[in-house]
């Protein structure tokens, strides 16, 4: 890891390494409407990008058999494929995986020649994909649903649902949808207020609100992070393309409408507070994300040790966890707690996408033996405090958040794709260029995995 934080305030030189163009060169060229190679180069593969994202989402809309979506009877209903559904069909693993792979690499392109592209260029990328993977139909996992009944569960059936699993209310009718059937909530009680409000919508208002709530969250994402950007001296659109036109990030956290994407808005909020010399507000916007996912938890020991305003944070921080801790104990009473234990247990449990499994085969090891996840664990917590007593010395502590989720993801046994979006904005926001290739190297992982997960690629 090298080199710390830029002083915010201070002038600072743009970073070309980080895709950020000569100011007067650039303008000249605008102003004349000419492009260059590069830049034709760099228009070309965000195209290719749009056009890709555009096909999945669009593809991934049917009401028939389709891939990657919950069906009932072989076939998906109306209501969960969304307003896509008059264009939609024809997506399966083997259209998906080419789709998938070939929208990796023009991301990667698009990033190598962020230099070359357009503000407005990466602006309308952004809107577009993201807005397509709004009104996608939710692609490979049921978790939305879960949501869905958590706040019914309340909001209805007048049940705790951190007492209570979905089976509680088995004859609710978006019982079928829902994967996690006997486990109560493991989410923050400031999520849990936030679903009970869709409850009363039906399945279909509920659904559509949070996945509209997930793409405005996605994309008040991508703003802080163009913000932040400049605050440290960063291209702000080499920073926004890094998170906004992730692939990872549109094709399965913003169209599955993980709440993820919600707790990672609000974990850039603090980001922008703290950077904006507005620390109490940052450490109270801190925990209000992990109210929402324990997961932003991670953040702030380094947000503490590594700010010049520790105290700031850990006022706003306490302040926060008083006011939401009181108010999620009044509504939930003691069984709060039990989705902490619930998410411990997450320890136990094993992914086929996660890191040490497939260290654990390229080694000829059981990948479900213990010691791997012991040993892999050990290595996440050396990482971790080795981290930590870094960015107390070199107070850079978005460096170190970021490379703390990234050891957190590659040592973790329960590792899903769309946790990877996680490192994105601290690899965006930092100038320690092996955290970038990091985090696109997770994310390479993640798209062979899916790769070697639907097989070989036969006639399409």
């Amino acid at each position: 890891m090298t080199g710390g934080q830029s002083t915010i305030g201070s002038t600072v030189r743009p970073d070309l390494r980080l895709g950020q163009p000569e100011p007067e060169r650039a303008t000249r060229r605008e102003r004349a409407g000419s492009l260059s190679r590069r830049e034709l180069a760099a228009l070309g593969a965000l195209v290719g990008l749009v056009v890709t994202g555009t096909a999945i989402a669009v593809a991934s809309a049917s009401t028939g058999n389709s891939f990657g979506l919950p069906r009932q009877n072989h076939n998906a209903v109306s209501w969960v494929v969304g307003p896509l559904a008059p264009l939609g069909g024809g997506l399966n693993p083997q259209r998906f995986t080419v789709l998938f792979v070939a929208m990796w690499c023009f991301y990667l392109i698009v990033l190598a020649l962020a230099d070359s592209v357009r503000a407005r260029w990466a602006i309308a990328g952004i809107g577009i994909l993201t807005v397509m993977f709004t009104i996608a139909p939710p692609l490979f996992s049921r978790d939305v649903f879960n949501y869905i009944d958590y706040a019914r569960l309340g909001a209805i059936h007048h049940l705790n649902p951190y007492a209570h699993g979905p089976i509680a209310a088995h004859h609710d009718p978006i019982f079928p949808y829902v994967r996690w059937r006997h486990t109560p909530s493991v989410y923050g009680p400031l999520f849990t207020v936030i679903i009970f409000a869709v409850a009363p919508l039906g399945l279909s208002g509920a659904l559509w609100t949070l996945k509209g709530l997930t793409g405005a969250a996605a994309l008040g994402c991508v703003a802080l992070v163009w913000r932040c950007a400049k605050l440290v001296g960063v291209s702000p659109v080499a920073a926004a393309i890094l998170l906004g036109l992730n692939p990872v990030f549109l094709v399965l956290a913003v169209a599955g409408a993980h709440n993820d994407v919600l707790a990672l808005f609000m974990l850039m909020v603090a980001v922008t507070f703290v950077l904006g010399n507005r620390a109490v507000l940052g450490g109270a916007a801190l925990v209000a994300s992990i109210a929402i996912k324990a997961t932003a938890g991670l953040v702030l020991p380094f947000m503490v040790v590594g700010s010049r305003r520790r105290w700031q944070v850990i006022a706003g921080a306490a302040a926060a966890g008083a006011v939401i801790g009181l108010v999620g104990f009044a509504l939930f009473g003691t069984a709060l707690k039990e989705s902490l234990n619930l998410a411990a247990r997450h320890r136990d449990y094993y992914c086929d996408q996660s890191v040490p499994l497939h260290v654990a085969q390229l080694f000829g090891l059981n990948p479900r033996a213990g010691h791997v996840r012991l040993a892999a664990e050990v290595v996440g917590l050396i990482a971790i405090a080795g981290l930590l007593i870094w960015t107390a010395v070199r107070r850079d502590w978005l460096t170190g958040s970021g490379w703390a989720n990234f050891a957190v993801l590659v040592t973790t046994t329960f590792m899903l794709a769309w946790y990877t979006i996680w490192v994105l904005p601290f690899a965006a926001l930092t100038r320690d260029r092996r955290l970038r290739y990091a985090a696109l190297a997770l994310g390479s992982f993640v798209v062979a995995s899916r790769l070697y997960q639907f097989g070989p690629l036969p006639h399409l």
